[in-house]
């Protein structure tokens, strides 16, 4: 999840990810020169001077801001000293729309990868199985741990394109342990 979180506010803010692996989170590249201190419930705003949304949370060194209905991740170095208070080089329409592109980009790449025969591990980086089989956004996995279904939202692409259930094998164990067994 952090992956995906420092990837598309990398995307967003025009950092490629070859550098997302090299540096976390890079200033976008007319950003002002003064950094900016944010904390949950700071406003932020955009290069026009309007606001843009308010700091929900920190993670490390991003901000994740709602934005409307969403939350955007936003690189701490991309958030300057403004007039008006912190401010990020772009306005809310733009970031709004890199964002919604960026989010439709890596659904279609989850999309693709989610078919049968595909390796599926865990969070903690554990092979978890295989997909078996799909039906809508119920996938079939089967592995040592034995057969579950997975939700997609419980699925992402790791860093390196491999598909990763958004839990630790010790997680899966405890949530299969506990399931009513079928029969």
């Amino acid at each position: 999840m952090k992956y995906q979180i420092a990837a598309a506010a990398a995307l967003a803010f025009g950092i490629s990810a070859p550098a997302l692996a090299q540096d976390a989170a890079a200033p976008a590249a007319a950003a002002p020169a003064a950094s900016a201190e944010v904390a949950a419930g700071t406003q932020i705003y955009g290069s026009d001077g309007a606001a843009i949304g308010t700091v929900a949370r920190v993670e490390g060194d991003v901000a994740l801001v709602t934005v409307g209905e969403r939350t955007i991740p936003i690189p701490a170095t991309a958030i300057a000293a403004g007039e008006a208070g912190p401010t990020v080089n772009i306005t809310r329409t733009a970031l709004v729309t890199q964002f919604d592109q960026q989010m439709a980009q890596m659904d279609a790449q989850l999309e693709a990868a989610l078919v049968e025969g595909a390796a599926v591990q865990t969070a903690d980086g554990q092979p978890l199985g295989t997909i078996q089989s799909r039906e809508a956004d119920a996938i079939i996995v089967a592995g040592t741990a034995g057969e579950m279904t997975l939700s997609k939202p419980m699925l992402a692409l790791g860093p390196q394109g491999t598909l990763v259930v958004r839990a630790t094998m010790e997680q899966i164990q405890q949530a299969m342990a506990q399931a009513p067994a079928e029969g």
